[in-house]
């Protein structure tokens, strides 16, 4: 052990630690020593080696205690004297109280900029805030939203006071409205500008800042475009194919939103095309007006060794080409002169009709039927064919708006073909039930679809559509799918099957058995048409009108074999001693009717157009066919050549989109 002085180390040591511990030791705290004011603080102190403490102030408080107050705002620095029996010692505490906090507050707008009537949130939130107030001195709570609009442009500053326990406090926020932006519309247009009967318009145009996009119609009737929240977008709307001429209709379009009403104007026109013109012009210099005249009585017949005049079927018969020609043309013109015209022949039909057997039905004399076998009365499928066309006639001028000025006689001959025509063969006769041979399916069935259109007699709208359905698939049935010459088509049966099997024709003079004539296909081709036009009834679909289209173009018109002659006599008896057909090859004189599928067919409609430019007619296909109607092949007389006229006429206006 070292020594010093004599005594050892550990001995020092112990004396020093022993007088140091004679002095008071240990602290003064405040917990806590920062707080904010009204908050209690509480000042601990524990000494050790005292006998006597006593604080700035001179007070007694003793070695050891603790004090609870609720110092008032600010910095205190405090100090303390402890005394022992060595000495004394001085301690220190420190205490910061802070003054309440102000209250925080935030307003703010959303959004801060927008167009006159948009919607503007006022969203705040606050910390230490009691209450807050608007502008207006209104109590609107410390934290919540406030959705209002206003059409007042230019920029807001509101001010909103919130008071707490440590004051109050003033926030400001602003929002700036600008005017909204006018409505807009851009390029209001008609595609085509200029369009032709049966074809369809477009009209279109942009718009922008809108709430409202609409139009006046010629009624003054409001049709509306466009209605909902303000946006920007298009408009396009595709009419109706166009039935009335129009020169240089005014279209005024108005779009209204929060910036006010614009309007902007287009015109369109409507004109009948070129070519429905041309064949226009040269079915009238066929003088229609005459065929009225040619439904009389006064054809001569030697009845019992005297001559008589009699009224004879076999004009209107005939007419019905006329007729379904004259609607077509009407469809494809507008022209309703010849609507009219129309209406006049089954008029002057109706009213030649004689109830001469007295059974309460009209009869017409039919010199065919007298010659063949000296029944002079009821000829039913010459009666069907007249009657077919007074039936369309019919539908054709119900249907439209426009000939409303005949819609009263229509609804008359309506009551008479019901009356003398369907309940005469239905009822009387009831041979409607059981028709195979097909073209005179076709000829009742177009009664029966026409008829139906605009019955009220729920007993005959049954029968007529029984028929169309129930017919319509038996003549369905006969057609027989070829493929003669490349050709996706149909043959046409005389006879519709009977026990599954379709039947020949009863004339031995066609060149391919089992064939129907070109000319009396054409009844059934017309029927064929129109019911798919009307909807198909479940029986007719387009792939029928295709097949049908290359019937005439690779079987009838191109094929060597001639597989269908122009007309040809079923019967035995007038086929004996008949010698060569005056038609035969000269297939272009009786395509009216098949002139209809022209208008599925652009080849076919370009081959009827080239082959009647050969026949000084001023009209042009779209192009050149490959396959030609032989130009030596010239219009027939009568009836057929109008049809043809109509049927073309209207495929035009049909297939020009």
């Amino acid at each position: 052990m070292k020594y010093i002085l004599g005594i050892s180390v550990l001995a020092i040591a112990t004396m020093h630690n022993a007088h140091a511990i004679t002095k008071p030791t240990e602290s003064f705290a405040f917990q806590p020593s920062t707080l904010t004011v009204g908050q209690p603080s509480t000042l601990r102190w524990y000494v050790r080696n005292a006998t006597s403490c006593k604080n700035q102030w001179g007070t007694e408080i003793g070695p050891s205690g603790s004090y609870t107050s609720t110092p008032p705002v600010g910095n205190t620095e405090y100090r303390f004297t402890c005394t022992g029996p060595e000495g004394s010692t001085v301690f220190k505490a420190n205490r910061v109280v802070k003054p309440k906090p102000l209250p925080k507050a935030n307003f703010a707008y959303h959004p801060r900029t927008a167009e006159v009537g948009t919607s503007i949130t006022l969203r705040w939130s606050t910390e230490h805030a009691t209450s807050c107030k608007n502008p207006w001195g209104t109590e609107i709570g410390t934290s919540g939203t406030y959705a209002f609009t206003s059409d007042k442009p230019g920029t807001v500053n509101y001010s909103f006071n919130c008071s707490g326990p440590g004051g109050s406090t003033k926030t400001t926020a602003s929002y700036t409205l600008t005017p909204a932006a006018k409505p807009t519309i851009a390029h209001l247009k008609y595609t085509p500008k200029t369009a032709y009967l049966g074809q369809r318009q477009t009209m279109s145009f942009t718009y922008g800042n809108a709430t409202k996009c609409y139009a006046y119609n010629s009624k003054g009737d409001e049709i509306v475009y466009f209605e909902g929240a303000q946006k920007n977008g298009n408009y396009s709307w595709r009419s109706e194919p166009r039935a009335n001429l129009v020169n240089n209709y005014t279209l005024k379009v108005f779009c209204e939103g929060k910036g006010g009403v614009t309007h902007s104007t287009t015109h369109y026109s409507v004109s009948e095309n070129p070519t429905v013109t041309t064949l226009r012009e040269a079915f009238v210099a066929r003088t229609p007006q005459n065929w009225v005249n040619n439904i009389h009585c006064e054809t001569p017949v030697i009845i019992d060794g005297r001559t008589q005049n009699i009224c004879d079927v076999k004009h209107m018969y005939n007419a019905w080409l006329g007729i379904d020609g004259l609607l077509d043309l009407y469809l494809a013109s507008g022209d309703t002169s010849l609507a009219e015209l129309a209406l006049q022949i089954s008029e002057k039909y109706k009213s030649i009709g004689q109830d001469k057997n007295g059974d309460g039905y009209l009869d017409w004399f039919s010199t065919p039927l007298f010659e063949y076998n000296g029944k002079m009365y009821d000829h039913d499928h010459y009666e069907w064919r007249a009657g077919a066309g007074v039936a369309r006639t019919v539908a054709v001028v119900l249907d439209d708006s426009k000939l409303s000025s005949l819609h009263s006689r229509a609804k008359s001959l309506q009551a008479f073909a019901e009356q003398h025509i369907w309940r005469k063969w239905y009822a009387k006769y009831r041979q409607f039930s059981n028709l195979k041979v097909t073209h005179f399916i076709g000829r009742v069935g177009t009664i029966a679809l026409f008829l139906n259109k605009h019955s009220t007699d729920q007993t005959l709208k049954s029968q007529y559509q029984n028929f169309i359905v129930n017919r319509g698939q038996v003549l369905k049935d006969s057609l027989e799918h070829i493929t003669t010459n490349g050709a996706n088509a149909y043959n046409i049966r005389c006879y519709a099957p009977a026990g599954g099997v379709a039947q020949d024709c009863a004339s031995a003079s066609l060149p391919v058995e089992g064939t129907i004539d070109v000319s009396h296909a054409g009844d059934t081709v017309s029927f064929i048409v129109e019911t798919y036009l009307a909807g198909g009834f479940g029986v007719f679909e387009h792939q029928d009108m295709l097949k049908l289209s290359n019937t005439v173009k690779k079987l009838i018109i191109s094929d060597l074999e001639q597989r269908f002659r122009s007309n040809v006599c079923s019967i035995d008896a007038c086929s004996k001693n008949r010698g060569s057909d005056p038609y035969y090859r000269n297939i272009g004189a009786y395509q009216s009717q098949w002139a209809k599928l022209a208008q599925f067919d652009k080849t076919l409609l370009d081959i009827y157009l080239y082959w009647l430019s050969t026949q000084n007619v001023n009209v042009t296909p779209r192009e050149t066919p490959e396959t030609l109607i032989d130009q030596s092949q010239s219009l027939p007389g009568g009836y057929g050549t109008p049809n043809i006229f109509g049927n073309i006429a209207l495929a035009v206006s049909r297939t020009q989109e």
